[in-house]
C-alpha cells in the first residue's frame, strides 16, 4: 500500500488545480469575448493553450494515481481489476483530448477536430465512470479499505455518470468542480490507506 502515497498526492494536487480552474472558468464565462460555439470557450489564444497544457498535465497525474489504485489491491476481484484498467484507459483519453485541444483551441464546435476532442472527452468519461463503478463496488464489498474511504472510488464513478450529460452544457465547470472534490477524496483515501496499512505489511514481513 505504501506505493499509493505518492500517486495519492498527485491525485490531490490534480484535483485541487482542476477545481480551481473550474471556479475561474465559471467566473470568466460572462466576461469572455469568445463565442460559446468555439471549442476553447471561454478562453482564447495563449490562455486557451496554457489551460489545455495545465489541465492535460493534471489529468496525466490522475492517470498515474489511477494506475496505482488499480494495482493497490483495494478492488481485488476480477471485475475490480477490469474496472481499474477501464478507469485508466478513460483517463488517458482525457489526456489525448487536451493534447489535441492545443492545436484545435480556436476550432468551432462543429469542426471535425473539435468533434474528435469532444468525443475523446465523452468516451473517456464513460470508460472512467464505468471502470470506477466496477472497481468502487468491489472496493466497497471487499473491505480492504475501511471507514469512509472505501466509498470514494464508487462515489467518483457515480458522479462521472451524472457529469456525462453535462459535458456540452454551461454547467460543465461546476460539474468539473464537484469531480475535483471527489477526486481529491480518492487521493486522500489512497494516502491514508497507505499509511494505515504500511505498519501491518511491515509486521508481516518481519
Amino acid at each position: 500500500m505504501r506505493s499509493t502515497l505518492g500517486p495519492g498526492l498527485l491525485i490531490i494536487i490534480a484535483g485541487a488545480v482542476q477545481g480551481d480552474g473550474a471556479l475561474i472558468t465559471t467566473a470568466y464565462r460572462g466576461a469572455s469575448p469568445v463565442s460559446d460555439e468555439q471549442l476553447s470557450y471561454p478562453w482564447a489564444d495563449a490562455t486557451a493553450i496554457t489551460t489545455s497544457l495545465v489541465w492535460g498535465a493534471t489529468q496525466a497525474m490522475i492517470v498515474v494515481g489511477l494506475v496505482a489504485f488499480a494495482r493497490s489491491g483495494a478492488a481485488p476481484s476480477k471485475a475490480g481489476q477490469v474496472g481499474g484498467r477501464l478507469a485508466v484507459a478513460g483517463s488517458l483519453l482525457f489526456v489525448v483530448a487536451h493534447a489535441i485541444s492545443l492545436v484545435a483551441h480556436d476550432a468551432a464546435l462543429d469542426d471535425p477536430i473539435a468533434i474528435a476532442v469532444l468525443s475523446c472527452f465523452g468516451v473517456g468519461t464513460l470508460l472512467t465512470a464505468v471502470g470506477l463503478i466496477m472497481a468502487g463496488t468491489t472496493a466497497l464489498r471487499s473491505g480492504v479499505w475501511s471507514s469512509w474511504r472505501r466509498y470514494t472510488p464508487l462515489a467518483l464513478g457515480a458522479w462521472m455518470v451524472a457529469m456525462a450529460p453535462l459535458q456540452l452544457t454551461p454547467a460543465l465547470p461546476v460539474a468539473v468542480g464537484v469531480y475535483a472534490v471527489a477526486t481529491i477524496a480518492l487521493g486522500l483515501s489512497m494516502i491514508i490507506e497507505g499509511l494505515v496499512r504500511a505498519p501491518a505489511v511491515t509486521r508481516t514481513l518481519t
